[in-house]
Protein backbone atom coordinates (compact mmCIF):
# COMPACT_ATOMS: atom_id res chain seq x y z
CA UNK A 1 0.00 0.00 0.00
CA UNK A 2 1.30 3.41 -0.93
CA UNK A 3 1.30 6.30 1.51
CA UNK A 4 0.80 9.90 0.37
CA UNK A 5 1.85 12.51 2.89
CA UNK A 6 2.58 16.24 2.95
CA UNK A 7 3.35 18.74 5.65
CA UNK A 8 3.03 21.62 3.22
CA UNK A 9 1.08 22.03 -0.02
CA UNK A 10 4.21 22.58 -2.07
CA UNK A 11 5.77 19.43 -0.67
CA UNK A 12 2.65 17.47 -1.54
CA UNK A 13 2.73 18.68 -5.12
CA UNK A 14 6.41 17.85 -5.44
CA UNK A 15 5.81 14.36 -4.13
CA UNK A 16 2.86 13.62 -6.39
CA UNK A 17 4.48 15.19 -9.45
CA UNK A 18 7.28 12.63 -9.38
CA UNK A 19 4.92 9.83 -8.44
CA UNK A 20 6.49 8.96 -5.11
CA UNK A 21 4.55 6.46 -3.11
CA UNK A 22 6.23 7.33 0.16
CA UNK A 23 7.76 10.75 0.75
CA UNK A 24 10.63 10.98 3.16
CA UNK A 25 12.62 14.16 3.77
CA UNK A 26 16.18 13.81 4.94
CA UNK A 27 18.92 16.26 5.76
CA UNK A 28 21.69 14.40 3.99
CA UNK A 29 21.93 11.63 6.56
CA UNK A 30 21.77 7.98 5.61
CA UNK A 31 18.30 6.69 4.83
CA UNK A 32 18.61 4.00 7.45
CA UNK A 33 19.31 6.55 10.21
CA UNK A 34 16.70 6.32 13.00
CA UNK A 35 13.84 8.82 12.70
CA UNK A 36 13.51 11.64 15.20
CA UNK A 37 11.08 10.77 17.98
CA UNK A 38 8.97 13.92 17.77
CA UNK A 39 7.95 14.33 14.14
CA UNK A 40 5.36 17.03 13.41
CA UNK A 41 1.90 15.79 12.53
CA UNK A 42 1.35 16.29 8.79
CA UNK A 43 -1.15 18.97 7.78
CA UNK A 44 -2.56 16.57 5.21
CA UNK A 45 -2.04 12.86 4.73
CA UNK A 46 -3.75 9.83 3.23
CA UNK A 47 -2.96 6.14 2.98
CA UNK A 48 -5.24 5.67 -0.03
CA UNK A 49 -3.34 4.18 -3.01
CA UNK A 50 -2.91 6.33 -6.13
CA UNK A 51 -1.25 5.06 -9.33
CA UNK A 52 2.19 6.39 -10.19
CA UNK A 53 2.08 8.83 -13.08
CA UNK A 54 -1.67 9.38 -12.74
CA UNK A 55 -2.35 12.86 -11.39
CA UNK A 56 -6.16 12.51 -11.10
CA UNK A 57 -7.28 13.20 -7.54
CA UNK A 58 -10.70 13.60 -5.85
CA UNK A 59 -9.90 17.18 -4.82
CA UNK A 60 -9.17 20.43 -6.62
CA UNK A 61 -5.90 21.45 -4.97
CA UNK A 62 -4.20 21.55 -1.59
CA UNK A 63 -3.62 25.28 -1.17
CA UNK A 64 -5.24 25.31 2.26
CA UNK A 65 -6.44 28.64 3.61
CA UNK A 66 -4.56 28.23 6.86
CA UNK A 67 -1.92 30.94 7.02
CA UNK A 68 -1.22 31.39 10.76
CA UNK A 69 -0.88 35.16 10.26
CA UNK A 70 -4.48 35.41 9.08
CA UNK A 71 -7.44 35.41 11.45
CA UNK A 72 -11.22 35.66 11.79
CA UNK A 73 -13.28 37.84 14.08
CA UNK A 74 -16.93 38.81 14.48
CA UNK A 75 -18.49 42.26 14.81
CA UNK A 76 -21.70 42.78 16.77
CA UNK A 77 -23.78 45.93 16.78
CA UNK A 78 -26.43 48.00 18.58
CA UNK A 79 -28.44 46.24 21.26
CA UNK A 80 -30.29 49.37 22.39
CA UNK A 81 -32.08 52.45 21.18
CA UNK A 82 -35.47 50.91 21.96
CA UNK A 83 -34.25 47.34 22.42
CA UNK A 84 -36.27 44.26 21.59
CA UNK A 85 -35.95 41.94 24.60
CA UNK A 86 -34.19 38.64 24.01
CA UNK A 87 -32.57 39.45 20.67
CA UNK A 88 -29.08 40.35 21.94
CA UNK A 89 -28.59 37.20 24.06
CA UNK A 90 -29.71 35.08 21.11
CA UNK A 91 -27.18 36.85 18.87
CA UNK A 92 -24.35 36.11 21.30
CA UNK A 93 -25.18 32.41 21.31
CA UNK A 94 -24.97 32.45 17.54
CA UNK A 95 -21.59 34.19 17.73
CA UNK A 96 -20.36 31.26 19.82
CA UNK A 97 -21.41 28.89 17.05
CA UNK A 98 -18.96 30.69 14.76
CA UNK A 99 -16.04 30.51 17.27
CA UNK A 100 -14.27 33.75 16.28
CA UNK A 101 -10.87 34.57 17.70
CA UNK A 102 -12.38 37.70 19.23
CA UNK A 103 -15.45 39.94 18.94
CA UNK A 104 -15.54 43.64 18.10
CA UNK A 105 -18.56 45.87 18.66
CA UNK A 106 -19.82 49.34 17.78
CA UNK A 107 -21.51 50.53 20.98
CA UNK A 108 -24.99 50.99 22.48
CA UNK A 109 -25.16 48.21 25.04
CA UNK A 110 -27.48 49.88 27.59
CA UNK A 111 -30.44 52.24 27.18
CA UNK A 112 -28.78 54.80 29.45
CA UNK A 113 -29.66 58.49 29.13
CA UNK A 114 -29.93 58.88 32.89
CA UNK A 115 -27.85 60.32 35.71
CA UNK A 116 -29.16 57.72 38.16
CA UNK A 117 -26.07 55.67 39.08
CA UNK A 118 -28.08 52.77 40.49
CA UNK A 119 -30.08 52.46 37.32
CA UNK A 120 -26.92 52.61 35.22
CA UNK A 121 -25.20 49.93 37.28
CA UNK A 122 -28.26 47.72 37.03
CA UNK A 123 -28.36 48.13 33.25
CA UNK A 124 -24.68 47.28 32.96
CA UNK A 125 -25.12 44.29 35.27
CA UNK A 126 -27.82 43.03 32.91
CA UNK A 127 -25.45 43.40 29.94
CA UNK A 128 -22.64 41.71 31.85
CA UNK A 129 -24.88 38.71 32.39
CA UNK A 130 -25.58 38.53 28.68
CA UNK A 131 -22.01 38.87 27.43
CA UNK A 132 -20.69 36.38 29.97
CA UNK A 133 -21.78 33.57 27.61
CA UNK A 134 -19.27 34.64 24.94
CA UNK A 135 -16.36 32.25 24.50
CA UNK A 136 -14.16 34.86 22.80
CA UNK A 137 -12.95 38.24 24.14
CA UNK A 138 -15.25 41.20 23.47
CA UNK A 139 -13.87 44.69 22.77
CA UNK A 140 -16.12 47.64 23.63
CA UNK A 141 -16.84 50.89 21.76
CA UNK A 142 -18.58 53.88 23.36
CA UNK A 143 -22.10 54.53 22.04
CA UNK A 144 -24.42 57.45 22.70
CA UNK A 145 -26.62 55.24 24.91
CA UNK A 146 -23.58 54.22 26.94
CA UNK A 147 -22.04 57.64 27.60
CA UNK A 148 -24.35 60.64 27.27
CA UNK A 149 -23.47 62.62 30.39
CA UNK A 150 -20.80 62.99 33.05
CA UNK A 151 -22.28 60.34 35.35
CA UNK A 152 -22.53 57.79 32.56
CA UNK A 153 -18.93 58.50 31.57
CA UNK A 154 -17.78 57.99 35.17
CA UNK A 155 -19.53 54.61 35.30
CA UNK A 156 -18.03 53.65 31.92
CA UNK A 157 -14.51 54.57 33.09
CA UNK A 158 -14.96 52.54 36.29
CA UNK A 159 -15.66 49.54 34.08
CA UNK A 160 -13.44 50.11 31.04
CA UNK A 161 -10.92 52.81 32.05
CA UNK A 162 -10.86 54.43 28.59
CA UNK A 163 -13.34 55.76 26.07
CA UNK A 164 -10.76 55.58 23.27
CA UNK A 165 -7.98 53.04 22.87
CA UNK A 166 -6.03 50.92 20.41
CA UNK A 167 -4.40 47.52 20.09
CA UNK A 168 -2.49 45.52 17.49
CA UNK A 169 -3.34 41.91 16.66
CA UNK A 170 -1.15 39.98 14.22
CA UNK A 171 0.23 43.24 12.83
CA UNK A 172 -3.25 44.73 12.28
CA UNK A 173 -4.07 47.99 14.07
CA UNK A 174 -7.46 48.42 15.76
CA UNK A 175 -8.22 52.08 16.52
CA UNK A 176 -11.31 52.62 18.69
CA UNK A 177 -12.74 56.16 18.75
CA UNK A 178 -15.26 57.92 20.99
CA UNK A 179 -17.90 59.80 19.01
CA UNK A 180 -19.48 61.30 22.17
CA UNK A 181 -16.67 63.84 22.48
CA UNK A 182 -16.21 66.56 23.67
CA UNK A 183 -19.01 68.26 25.65
CA UNK A 184 -22.37 67.01 26.92
CA UNK A 185 -25.61 69.06 26.68
CA UNK A 186 -27.13 70.82 29.67
CA UNK A 187 -28.99 68.79 32.29
CA UNK A 188 -32.25 70.26 31.00
CA UNK A 189 -31.59 68.88 27.52
CA UNK A 190 -30.38 65.58 28.95
CA UNK A 191 -33.66 65.20 30.87
CA UNK A 192 -35.77 66.06 27.83
CA UNK A 193 -33.86 63.55 25.71
CA UNK A 194 -34.26 60.90 28.40
CA UNK A 195 -38.03 61.50 28.35
CA UNK A 196 -38.03 61.13 24.57
CA UNK A 197 -36.10 57.86 24.82
CA UNK A 198 -38.72 56.44 27.19
CA UNK A 199 -41.29 56.97 24.45
CA UNK A 200 -38.94 55.36 21.92
CA UNK A 201 -38.31 52.33 24.15
CA UNK A 202 -42.07 51.85 24.41
CA UNK A 203 -42.52 52.06 20.66
CA UNK A 204 -44.27 55.44 20.83
CA UNK A 205 -42.28 57.36 18.24
CA UNK A 206 -45.10 59.84 17.66
CA UNK A 207 -44.89 61.11 21.24
CA UNK A 208 -41.10 61.34 21.05
CA UNK A 209 -41.36 63.44 17.90
CA UNK A 210 -44.07 65.60 19.47
CA UNK A 211 -41.86 66.25 22.50
CA UNK A 212 -39.06 67.41 20.21
CA UNK A 213 -41.33 69.76 18.31
CA UNK A 214 -42.59 71.31 21.54
CA UNK A 215 -39.09 71.87 22.97
CA UNK A 216 -36.69 73.87 20.77
CA UNK A 217 -33.71 72.97 22.99
CA UNK A 218 -34.34 69.27 22.44
CA UNK A 219 -35.04 69.75 18.73
CA UNK A 220 -31.78 71.64 18.29
CA UNK A 221 -29.82 68.98 20.20
CA UNK A 222 -31.27 66.18 18.09
CA UNK A 223 -30.58 68.02 14.83
CA UNK A 224 -26.98 68.71 15.90
CA UNK A 225 -26.32 65.25 17.37
CA UNK A 226 -25.40 63.93 13.94
CA UNK A 227 -22.54 66.45 13.97
CA UNK A 228 -20.95 65.11 17.14
CA UNK A 229 -17.33 66.11 17.11
CA UNK A 230 -14.20 64.24 17.97
CA UNK A 231 -12.41 66.68 20.25
CA UNK A 232 -8.97 68.11 19.55
CA UNK A 233 -7.28 66.00 22.22
CA UNK A 234 -8.74 62.75 20.91
CA UNK A 235 -7.89 63.67 17.33
CA UNK A 236 -4.29 64.45 18.34
CA UNK A 237 -4.09 61.09 20.12
CA UNK A 238 -5.46 59.26 17.06
CA UNK A 239 -2.94 60.99 14.83
CA UNK A 240 -0.11 59.92 17.14
CA UNK A 241 -1.28 56.28 17.10
CA UNK A 242 -1.47 56.27 13.31
CA UNK A 243 2.01 57.76 13.14
CA UNK A 244 3.34 55.15 15.59
CA UNK A 245 1.92 52.27 13.58
CA UNK A 246 2.69 53.27 10.01
CA UNK A 247 3.81 49.84 8.89
CA UNK A 248 0.92 47.61 10.00
CA UNK A 249 -0.62 45.51 7.25
CA UNK A 250 -4.15 46.90 7.82
CA UNK A 251 -6.01 49.34 10.05
CA UNK A 252 -9.56 48.98 11.39
CA UNK A 253 -11.25 52.06 12.83
CA UNK A 254 -14.25 51.34 15.07
CA UNK A 255 -16.59 54.10 16.19
CA UNK A 256 -20.27 54.32 17.08
CA UNK A 257 -21.61 57.13 14.91
CA UNK A 258 -20.77 57.01 11.19
CA UNK A 259 -19.18 60.45 11.20
CA UNK A 260 -18.22 60.20 7.54
CA UNK A 261 -21.82 61.03 6.65
CA UNK A 262 -21.43 64.52 8.19
CA UNK A 263 -17.68 64.91 8.71
CA UNK A 264 -16.28 67.47 11.10
CA UNK A 265 -12.77 68.94 10.89
CA UNK A 266 -11.17 66.51 13.36
CA UNK A 267 -12.77 63.49 11.73
CA UNK A 268 -11.48 64.74 8.39
CA UNK A 269 -7.98 65.03 9.90
CA UNK A 270 -8.11 61.38 10.93
CA UNK A 271 -9.50 60.22 7.60
CA UNK A 272 -6.78 62.11 5.73
CA UNK A 273 -4.10 60.62 7.99
CA UNK A 274 -5.33 57.15 7.01
CA UNK A 275 -4.67 57.75 3.33
CA UNK A 276 -1.88 55.69 1.87
CA UNK A 277 -2.65 52.62 3.96
CA UNK A 278 -5.29 49.91 3.75
CA UNK A 279 -8.06 50.59 6.26
CA UNK A 280 -11.71 49.94 7.07
CA UNK A 281 -14.13 52.05 9.12
CA UNK A 282 -17.01 50.37 10.95
CA UNK A 283 -19.82 52.06 12.88
CA UNK A 284 -23.39 51.48 14.05
CA UNK A 285 -25.98 53.94 15.42
CA UNK A 286 -28.34 54.24 12.43
CA UNK A 287 -29.84 50.73 12.85
CA UNK A 288 -29.73 49.81 9.16
CA UNK A 289 -26.75 48.43 7.29
CA UNK A 290 -25.08 50.79 4.85
CA UNK A 291 -21.94 50.42 2.77
CA UNK A 292 -19.90 52.85 0.74
CA UNK A 293 -16.39 53.23 -0.56
CA UNK A 294 -14.42 56.41 -0.10
CA UNK A 295 -11.14 56.66 -1.99
CA UNK A 296 -11.14 52.91 -2.45
CA UNK A 297 -11.68 51.97 1.22
CA UNK A 298 -14.70 50.42 2.93
CA UNK A 299 -16.96 52.45 5.24
CA UNK A 300 -19.60 50.27 6.89
CA UNK A 301 -22.45 51.12 9.24
CA UNK A 302 -24.03 48.01 10.72
CA UNK A 303 -27.62 46.98 11.35
CA UNK A 304 -28.84 45.83 14.76
CA UNK A 305 -28.58 43.21 17.45
CA UNK A 306 -31.90 44.11 19.04
CA UNK A 307 -32.06 47.87 18.51
CA UNK A 308 -35.30 49.40 17.29
CA UNK A 309 -36.16 49.57 13.59
CA UNK A 310 -37.94 52.49 11.92
CA UNK A 311 -41.70 52.58 11.59
CA UNK A 312 -41.21 52.53 7.81
CA UNK A 313 -38.98 49.72 6.45
CA UNK A 314 -35.50 50.72 5.33
CA UNK A 315 -33.00 48.78 3.23
CA UNK A 316 -30.43 47.09 5.44
CA UNK A 317 -32.62 46.65 8.51
CA UNK A 318 -31.46 43.31 9.89
CA UNK A 319 -30.21 41.62 13.01
CA UNK A 320 -26.81 40.30 11.96
CA UNK A 321 -23.15 39.87 12.70
CA UNK A 322 -20.33 40.73 10.34
CA UNK A 323 -17.70 38.02 9.95
CA UNK A 324 -14.28 39.30 8.93
CA UNK A 325 -11.39 37.18 7.73
CA UNK A 326 -8.09 39.02 7.63
CA UNK A 327 -6.09 37.81 4.63
CA UNK A 328 -2.68 38.78 3.25
CA UNK A 329 -4.14 41.39 0.89
CA UNK A 330 -6.87 42.75 3.18
CA UNK A 331 -10.09 41.75 4.93
CA UNK A 332 -12.89 39.62 3.49
CA UNK A 333 -16.37 40.46 4.81
CA UNK A 334 -19.47 38.29 5.20
CA UNK A 335 -22.72 39.60 6.68
CA UNK A 336 -24.50 36.78 8.46
CA UNK A 337 -28.18 37.42 9.10
CA UNK A 338 -29.03 36.05 12.52
CA UNK A 339 -31.88 33.87 11.25
CA UNK A 340 -29.38 32.11 8.99
CA UNK A 341 -26.97 31.10 11.77
CA UNK A 342 -28.47 27.88 13.04
CA UNK A 343 -27.26 25.33 15.55
CA UNK A 344 -27.17 21.72 14.41
CA UNK A 345 -30.45 20.96 16.16
CA UNK A 346 -32.19 24.21 15.22
CA UNK A 347 -34.83 23.74 12.52
CA UNK A 348 -37.35 26.59 12.83
CA UNK A 349 -40.72 25.83 11.30
CA UNK A 350 -40.63 29.20 9.54
CA UNK A 351 -37.50 28.19 7.63
CA UNK A 352 -38.65 25.29 5.50
CA UNK A 353 -36.52 26.02 2.48
CA UNK A 354 -34.69 29.34 2.85
CA UNK A 355 -34.30 29.46 -0.91
CA UNK A 356 -31.61 31.77 -2.28
CA UNK A 357 -33.53 33.82 -4.82
CA UNK A 358 -35.02 37.21 -5.61
CA UNK A 359 -34.25 40.37 -7.54
CA UNK A 360 -31.09 41.14 -5.57
CA UNK A 361 -29.53 37.85 -6.69
CA UNK A 362 -31.21 37.85 -10.09
CA UNK A 363 -32.51 34.35 -9.33
CA UNK A 364 -36.09 33.11 -9.67
CA UNK A 365 -37.97 31.99 -6.57
CA UNK A 366 -39.26 28.55 -7.48
CA UNK A 367 -40.81 27.42 -4.23
CA UNK A 368 -42.75 30.41 -2.88
CA UNK A 369 -46.14 28.94 -3.82
CA UNK A 370 -45.70 25.64 -2.01
CA UNK A 371 -48.21 24.92 0.77
CA UNK A 372 -47.02 25.56 4.30
CA UNK A 373 -45.07 22.82 6.02
CA UNK A 374 -47.07 20.76 8.51
CA UNK A 375 -46.53 21.64 12.15
CA UNK A 376 -44.11 19.27 13.83
CA UNK A 377 -45.67 17.14 16.55
CA UNK A 378 -44.73 18.12 20.08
Amino acid sequence: MQVLMATETTMFRQFTAIGLGIAILTTGAACDQPQQADQPTPIFSTSDPYADGNFARPWTHLDFTNDPDNFQFAVITDRTGGHRPGVFPAILKKVNLMQPEFVMSVGDYIEGYTRDENRLRNEWAEVDGMISVLDAPLFFVVGNHDVANEVMEDVWRERAAKTQYHFVYKNVLFLILNTEDPAYPSHEVQDLYADAMVFVENGDLASAIKLGRENPLLANYVSESGKVMIGDSQADWAMSILDEYKDVRWTFVFLHRPLWTRPTPNFTRIEQALQGRGFTMMAGHVHNYTYEQRQGQDFISMGTNGGMWDTSPKPGEMDHITWITMMDDGPVFANLVATGILAKDEIPAAITGAELCGDFYDLPCLYNDRPSAPTAPE
